[in-house]
């Protein structure tokens, strides 16, 4: 039988339906759509499912944030391996919430898979999962290589 990625009982603290990997090799850039050729600007990604990600932008040195809740931004998510590139672009996600992080602020992404046909699609759906189960199985060699002094439980106190 196959496992999936949802959670049996959400916490009072995680409300999502899927399980949140850490992308360490995920390089995420986000615009609004202002103009036709708006840039693209860079965020650290915190953490990745195939229904949103979340990214951390520094703040301006205005202190102003040009995303607030309920902003559609368009994004380019590009997944680093070995054999090359896994690039999914025009990705349409709306921000859920922000949260400020000392000179920093959180923002969780939805993607909205409503917004255009593009998003609709089958292609974009797969390549999104193809993401979440590169970083699951990526995640779960992490786990398994790690010494075990890493582990709380197995760590020990040696206090020489």
């Amino acid at each position: 039988m196959r496992k999936t990625a949802r959670m049996q009982a959400p916490s009072t603290n995680n409300r999502r339906k899927f399980r949140r990997f850490p992308p360490p090799q995920l390089q995420v850039s986000w615009r609004i759509r202002k103009g036709f050729f708006t840039p693209y600007a860079l965020a650290q990604s915190e953490d990745f499912t195939r229904e949103g990600v979340s990214i951390l932008v520094k703040r301006q040195a205005t202190g102003d944030s040009a995303l607030s809740k309920g902003t559609r931004v368009e994004l380019r998510l590009v997944l680093e391996m070995a054999t090359g590139d896994l690039v999914v672009e025009r990705l349409v996600a709306r921000v859920q919430n922000q949260r400020s992080i000392g000179d920093a602020t959180l923002y969780g992404l939805m993607f909205d898979f409503a917004a255009n046909r593009y998003m609709r699609s089958e292609h974009t759906k797969a390549q999104l999962g193809r993401i979440e189960g590169i970083l699951d199985r990526t995640e779960k060699l992490r786990l398994r290589v790690q010494p075990l002094n890493a582990i709380p439980a197995f760590a020990r106190n040696d206090q020489s």
